[in-house]
């Protein structure tokens, strides 16, 4: 897809530039990391679910029932052990079929940057990146979102996106498949006369999703702010090779340097389990502040708070935080981003929670935020 191509919807089907080239090896690595995990997800559904309504001695055991009897089941043990490994597998051929095309990747870098920038890229070389940010590795990404070895380094963003592609259809999410996609369809089912002129997309990491919200509103000005230079410096030139026009901002979710009531749709995809509680109500403060009369705040993220989310799946929310570098599931599952929303000041009637089918999937996305009167 060329500079000047239009691009009238974004999901995990998009090809551009930047993205590394799969060969035999990598199809039949990638293939077999895929089935794998598509096969240890329904073990535990089926297997370990099972072994736990046995044991509890109940049809539906609690997420503390669980806990009590499959943490220290052989079953269980054996069942983590190869889905660690099938994690740190899926890692490595990433990286590996990275690491193998860095010149060729290097070069089209290069060519992106020649042409005139249809949009701009704005780091920070004296910005502190939050602590939480540099403790974890997010579900095992080497190097975490914020690492940069160099000033043209885009590992992070190569690695989030091509990473990102593999787990999702690992949980048997289809490549049309898309966490804005949701949000905007969401959007246009409740809000179908809403037309924002200003777009901020918090935590945008890769931009795969802002330029979704980009392209489906092509007449407004789409920003994304990130912690991570690396993940800024690929979705820049990401952006730039699929024609799409971001504003890129080296910024903090929880302390935003723009001024009040600038923006009219306020989105983030998957960010909220990835940050602390006290970050999550900041985050809610700075939706209020930042969106104008009128605008939409909405926040796309996992089902961990779903009415009828069993015990056993609440229990593996704990093994991501355990096992899988995601300090902050279990803690996101148990807080109430819409009662931070009121206490940042939007008003209760105007707050609103759903589930959204996925696409191509079998999951159901959380869909949190609000409209400000």
């Amino acid at each position: 897809m060329n500079a000047d191509a239009k691009v009238s919807e974004q999901n995990r089907s998009t090809t551009h530039e930047l993205m590394p080239v799969q060969n035999c090896t990598d199809r039949g690595r990638q293939s077999f990391i895929m089935q794998a995990k598509l096969r240890l997800g329904r073990l535990a559904t089926q297997g370990l679910q099972e072994l736990a309504r046995e044991r509890s001695g109940v049809d539906a055991p609690s997420r503390e029932d669980c806990d009590q009897v499959l943490t220290h089941s052989t079953s269980f043990a054996a069942w983590s052990a190869l889905s660690i490994g099938a994690q740190k597998q899926m890692w490595r051929a990433v990286q590996d079929m990275t690491d193998r095309q860095s010149e060729e990747l290097d070069a089209r870098r290069k060519a992106i940057k020649t042409r005139a920038a249809k949009g701009s890229l704005t780091l920070n070389p004296a910005f502190e990146i939050p602590k939480y940010l540099q403790e974890y590795a997010f579900h095992g990404q080497p190097g975490g979102y914020v690492d940069s070895g160099h000033d043209d380094d885009l590992n992070a963003g190569i690695l989030q996106e091509a990473g990102g592609t593999l787990y999702t259809r690992g949980l048997g999410s289809g490549r049309s498949d898309s966490k804005a996609q949701a949000v905007l369809r969401y959007v246009a089912e409740k809000f179908p006369d809403f037309a924002p002129r200003r777009i901020l997309d918090l935590g945008c990491g890769y931009a795969g999703q802002t330029c979704a919200y980009a392209a489906a509103y092509p007449d407004a000005e789409t920003h994304g702010i990130d912690a991570g230079e690396g993940l800024l410096r690929y979705a820049h030139l990401r952006a730039e090779s699929l024609g799409i026009p971001l504003q890129l901002k080296q910024q903090d979710v929880a302390n935003c340097e723009y001024p009040d009531g600038a923006f009219d749709l306020i989105v983030s995809n998957i960010l909220l389990h990835e940050v602390p509680t006290e970050v999550m109500q900041k985050v809610m403060a700075e939706c209020h502040r930042l969106l104008a009369p009128g605008g939409v705040v909405i926040h796309q993220d996992v089902p961990l708070r779903k009415p009828d989310l069993s015990g056993f799946r609440k229990f593996l929310t704990m093994w991501q935080t355990r096992h899988n570098d995601e300090p902050y599931w279990e803690t996101f599952g148990d807080s109430s981003v819409a009662d931070a929303l009121v206490d940042a000041g939007f008003d209760e009637e105007n707050v609103f929670e759903d589930y959204l089918a996925q696409v191509a999937g079998p999951m159901h996305w959380y869909l949190v935020g609000a409209r400000r009167a």
